[in-house]
């Protein structure tokens, strides 16, 4: 509430004449009200302002007396009747010269109520060149209070490029969520709008201790996750629990193979507090290379961390193309390999036009935009691009036929919705949807036949493989409960960077351009040829009640 105080002189000030021009009763009484809300006295204020507030006074001062009787009410914590007054100052006094004080002080009201969406509303409706930093300061007061993600999470769908919602939904998905969305839409944010952790002290000041490059009898590696130890049996955090599951079969394995790997288990949260703390661990800075951190502020520690000591940083489940940088691998692709390599796939099909629908994901949009503009830079027409699946695409297409379909729905169960949508358009041509919106489990065959329905998947796991049917027997033995997608990511994570320890020693780059690695991984493979981040994609066609990959 910086701003009421300046507001409340700056209106005073302008008193002086316009009280000349009011009755003296009123003016008198208008005085009294006036030195009470100064003197902070806001319930006698209001006894002298209430009766101003009146429709049958129309003097000079009136707006001024709902003005004041509402910053009244406000101080006293009387938020619906400050409401009440400000709505009525509007209606009766819409010209009033101070309005946009009067609208700044019911956005105020609404924050204070905890009604940060409408609140927000009545900001932006604000004149943003006079009140800018008011505005700015009264947002970010008010939203460093909101405790509801969803809340914040939806302000930032409506209000995309307000730098200030997205600080704070950074901040309390660092605070509260451990959900792999949610830790994706923090890194991209953090990166688009340069965040810096609010209160995360920096990695100098740590001695740098240098790892020995080249081979090694035992190589020790950092696995960084939110283990959260009295939460595992939150649905939130149980992809964490999966990963490193995985994580120690792999162990297991790698050491039939005579490459011995030490893995050093830290909880790293959300805070810089916590890495800070594995930083003066004297094992930690022994490390070869680090699994993880998962949220923004403490992998820009690490990964600065690493830098000074060339330590490699592998992060499991990000496809966010901005962590490209100080050695980080990303064990899937990121969303623009994962457009450029479907694009590519795509070239088998006529004539060379698409049709683009999307989901609500933030994942779902950014790949629809993505493959569009793929499309477009290789002369690939773009016929259309909808959020949602169109009931009148015929129409839409104006008798065009596309090439292909791309139908980016990522959502859980989306799948066959799409599948009995693409049927409906009577189009017969090739759709691309994406193998994790379908729950293989439990849809029937049906769901998936079709001569040109083709699955996209990074993390593809075959049925007939004997890699995962090795895993999957392991990892019953030792858990005592079948793999997840998770539990099959942290298992070929460890088994491909230690058997690039155990090969190339802890300065395995070379190694990782020299060539791609397919064999004995269940999810399909590594190939860091190209990039740093894994150009291994899988497209899938389902064949004789199974799914095969397309050649």
């Amino acid at each position: 509430m910086i701003r009421l105080t300046f507001i409340f002189f700056s209106i005073l000030f302008s008193l002086n004449v316009l009280a000349q021009t009011a009755p003296a009763d009123y003016q008198q009484a208008y005085q009294k009200g006036e030195r009470a809300l100064r003197d902070k006295k806001y319930d006698l204020a209001r006894e002298y302002f209430a009766p101003l507030t009146s429709a049958r006074y129309q003097n000079e001062l009136a707006p001024y007396s709902h003005y004041f009787m509402a910053l009244a009410c406000l101080k006293s914590d009387r938020l619906a009747e400050s409401r009440t007054y400000l709505r009525q100052l509007e209606s009766r006094y819409p010209n009033w010269s101070k309005i946009a004080d009067a609208r700044y002080l019911y956005a105020n009201v609404l924050l204070e109520e905890d009604q940060f969406t409408a609140g927000v509303d009545a900001l932006k409706r604000l004149p943003e060149a006079r009140m800018k930093q008011d505005i700015e300061s009264l947002e970010a007061y008010y939203l460093a209070q909101c405790t509801n993600l969803s809340t914040l999470r939806q302000l930032h769908t409506k209000y995309p490029n307000d730098a200030i919602i997205a600080e704070n939904l950074v901040a309390l998905i660092q605070r509260n969520s451990t959900n792999k969305a949610d830790l994706d839409l923090a890194a991209r944010l953090t990166t688009r709008f340069s965040l810096k952790p609010r209160t995360a002290p920096t990695a100098s000041g740590t001695p740098v201790v240098t790892t020995p490059k080249g081979k090694k009898s035992a190589y020790t590696i950092a696995v960084l996750f939110p283990f959260r130890m009295n939460e595992l049996n939150s649905a939130n955090n149980q992809f964490v629990v999966d990963l490193y599951e995985g994580i120690r079969v792999a162990v297991k394995k790698l050491q039939s193979e005579g490459i011995t790997v030490n893995v050093l288990a830290y909880e790293v949260d959300n805070t810089a507090e916590s890495m800070q703390k594995v930083f003066g661990d004297p094992q930690f800075q022994q490390s070869d290379v680090l699994i993880g951190p998962l949220y923004p502020v403490t992998y820009e520690l690490a990964t600065s961390w690493a830098a000074e000591r060339n330590i490699p940083i592998v992060n499991p489940i990000s496809t966010n193309s901005s962590l490209l940088e100080n050695q980080t691998y990303l064990v899937q692709p990121s969303v623009e390999s994962q457009a450029r390599l479907l694009f590519q796939f795509s070239q088998r099909f006529t004539p060379k036009s698409t049709y683009i629908a999307y989901g609500n994901t933030r994942q779902d949009s950014l790949l629809a935009a993505t493959y569009a503009q793929v499309a477009k830079t290789n002369g690939v027409q773009v016929l259309g691009m909808k959020r949602g699946r169109s009931e009148s695409l015929a129409v839409e297409l104006k008798g065009k036929k596309p090439g292909h379909i791309l139908a980016a729905f990522t959502g859980s169960g989306e799948g066959p919705g799409v599948i009995s949508w693409n049927r409906s358009t009577n189009l017969g041509v090739p759709l691309l949807v994406p193998y994790e919106a379908f729950n293989t489990n439990t849809s029937p065959a049906s769901t998936f036949s079709g001569s040109n329905i083709y699955f996209f998947d990074s993390m593809f796991s075959s049925d007939t493989d004997p890699a995962v049917l090795d895993f999957r027997q392991k990892y019953m033995t030792q858990v005592n409960t079948l793999p997840s997608n998770y539990a099959y990511l942290g298992y070929d994570t460890m088994l491909f960077f230690g058997r690039m320890l155990g090969k190339y020693g802890n300065d395995f780059t070379k190694g990782l351009k020299s060539q791609s690695y397919k064999d004995g991984y269940t999810l399909g493979g590594f190939d860091y040829r190209q990039s740093t981040d894994n150009q291994n994609f899988n497209v899938l066609k389902f064949s004789n009640y199974q799914f095969i990959q397309v050649k």
